[in-house]
């Protein structure tokens, strides 16, 4: 039906759905565009952050995974995308997650060995959260990485100086036991002594 044909009612009517329509697309920009910003938020924290992100999908492929953690490991971020995250660490060590287990896991925080890409491995601290959908099915695993080359150096170093100070302290006790028994040894060579003079006489 052409607009001349329209009762008043009627264009009054299709005029107000329009205006419904808008204000409702009006708000949903509003929405996207806040929603893209927060976005941007959250990416530019991940990106300047320290520590080290990967996000992975079910099958451990990286989906996303932040300059730290790239640079940690001696790999540009394109490089990484798309690849298994076992590429992280030795052979070796590396347990692939069951189904269950990802279905099971809430958060996972351990010490583990992670390996660069010239093949040189280093010590690392993991924390792990699995990612659910609306209907809280895991659909991906969120790990933080951190170096912890330095604070296992101090941690030997520290161990060692212990060690260190242990054998010194037995050495010491051993020592001053023997004093004690030089001692008991002397008095009992000048009693002897005394008694060998007293009976000579």
């Amino acid at each position: 039906m052409r607009d001349e044909d329209k009762t008043k009612d009627q264009l009054i009517s299709e005029l107000q759905e329009t205006r419904r329509r808008l204000r409702e697309t009006e708000s949903l920009y509003r929405k996207h565009k806040q929603a893209a910003e927060t976005l941007r938020f959250f990416e530019k924290a991940l990106e300047t952050m320290q520590l080290g992100v990967t996000i992975t999908d079910r099958d451990r492929k990286i989906i996303y995974v932040n300059p730290a953690d790239a640079s940690m490991h001696g790999y540009s971020v394109d490089e990484l995308r798309g690849k298994n995250v076992r590429m992280f660490a030795p052979a070796e060590i590396w347990k692939p997650l069951t189904e269950e287990q990802i279905l099971s896991m809430k958060r996972w925080k351990r010490e583990s060995i992670n390996k660069r890409k010239d093949g040189t491995s280093f010590p690392v601290q993991l924390m792990s959260d699995v990612v659910t959908d609306t209907e809280g099915k895991p659909i991906g695993i969120v790990t933080t990485c951190e170096d912890i080359t330095e604070r296992k150096d101090m941690e030997k170093e520290l161990k060692e100086r212990v060690e260190e100070l242990e054998k010194f302290y037995e050495m010491a006790v051993g020592r001053e036991l023997r004093m004690k028994e030089l001692k008991e040894e002397i008095k009992k060579m000048k009693s002897e002594l005394q008694y060998y003079i007293n009976n000579r006489r």
